[in-house]
């Protein structure tokens, strides 16, 4: 039997080894996914363990950065999925993927039509974003409540900060972890001029994405007047499959994925909806 895990702090909530665990009934492969809260100081030996005794592994907060000493090779900056192989851990991003054709899914090729995007959030979700945009033809903004982090990030990848204020965007993506609890959204909740709230009531936006996948109908999502909106449940689907090819060295063709979504897709829509 092949092992794998997911390595993070704090992560009972999430959906993973439901997703995998789908993804290798679907491949036929006999394989055991787990979830595994580890702190900082902890990581070390368990890299080791890691190494040793597993087949590969995904990275979520607060470790896809932290993860990057142990691993062989020229892993990008932030990787959220490892490949064990002969004693040697290599690490990829697949958060990039999952982000770009789900947004083709949802919105359709919005690339194509371009115009503004702007980022909220600086973090790590937010550098993967960014790139992508960029790729697609967008004029990439970014906003953050941290004014020197977002600038920051916005030389290393020569793109623009902007007061809310300022931009009149086509696509907004929500890049912070506010509204992860409903109701508890400082973005949104506040009453004054800059505020993603009066921005989103000031100008029509086409598209809206919140990265968030749950609850399914987030603050950010609900206050927003976007022509299409969505979460990012299908993000977190498909990075998860472009993981498994990598990991797996799954031949998952376009046909056979779009139906792992779309059952995916369903079956935890129900769930998340439930648990709300």
């Amino acid at each position: 039997m092949k092992k794998f895990a997911l390595i993070g702090h704090n992560i009972s909530y999430s959906l993973s080894p439901m997703i995998h665990g789908e993804i290798y009934r679907k491949m036929g492969l006999d394989a055991s996914y787990e979830l595994i809260s580890v702190d900082m100081q902890e990581l070390p030996l368990l890299a080791e363990r890691l190494r040793r005794d597993y087949d590969g592994f995904n990275v979520t907060k607060p470790h896809k950065e932290n993860i990057i000493p142990f691993l062989d090779g020229n892993p990008p900056k932030s990787v959220n999925t490892v490949r064990i192989e002969n004693g040697k851990m290599y690490g990829f991003s697949t958060d990039g993927y999952g982000f770009t054709k789900d947004l083709k899914i949802r919105f359709g090729d919005i690339g194509k039509i371009g115009g503004d995007a702007l980022i909220l959030g600086a973090g790590g979700v937010a550098r993967v974003i960014i790139e992508e945009l960029k790729n697609q033809g967008f004029n990439v903004y970014v906003w953050n409540r941290t004014r020197d982090k977002a600038e920051k990030l916005c030389e290393e990848f020569g793109v623009k900060f902007t007061r809310l204020q300022d931009i009149k965007p086509d696509l907004v993506v929500n890049c912070t972890s506010c509204g992860f609890r409903k109701g508890e959204n400082p973005l949104v909740g506040a009453d004054d001029d800059g505020t993603v709230r009066n921005l989103l009531d000031r100008h029509h936006v086409k598209w809206a994405y919140d990265t968030i996948y749950s609850p399914p109908q987030t603050d950010f999502l609900y206050c927003n007047r976007a022509s299409k909106t969505a979460n990012g449940l299908g993000m977190l689907i498909l990075q998860a499959i472009e993981s498994d090819r990598i990991m797996c060295g799954f031949d998952i063709d376009e046909m056979l994925e779009r139906e792992i979504y779309n059952e995916l897709m369903d079956k935890l829509s129900s769930k998340i909806a439930s648990n709300v």
